[in-house]
C-alpha cells in the first residue's frame, strides 16, 4: 500500500531535522496564524485584567 505523493512530500518536510517547531513547519501561512493567535490570546488577557480592574473598585457617585 503505497501513500499518495502529496502526504509522502509532506511527511518529509514535517519530519526534516531542523529548529523550527512542528507548528511552523508549514511555512509563512503557519507564522501568520501563529501571530494572530498570539495576539488575541494578549488581547484577552489585557481584557480580563481590565474587567477585574474595573469590577475591583466601585465607581463614585457623582
Amino acid at each position: 500500500m503505497a501513500l499518495p505523493d502529496g502526504l509522502s512530500n509532506k511527511m518529509k518536510v514535517f519530519q526534516a531535522v531542523n529548529e523550527l517547531p512542528v507548528f511552523l513547519k508549514g511555512g509563512p501561512a503557519d507564522k501568520i496564524l501563529f501571530g494572530v493567535t498570539a495576539g488575541l490570546c494578549g488581547l484577552g488577557i489585557v481584557s480580563f485584567v481590565h474587567l477585574v480592574y474595573t469590577m475591583g473598585f466601585t465607581k463614585k457617585k457623582a
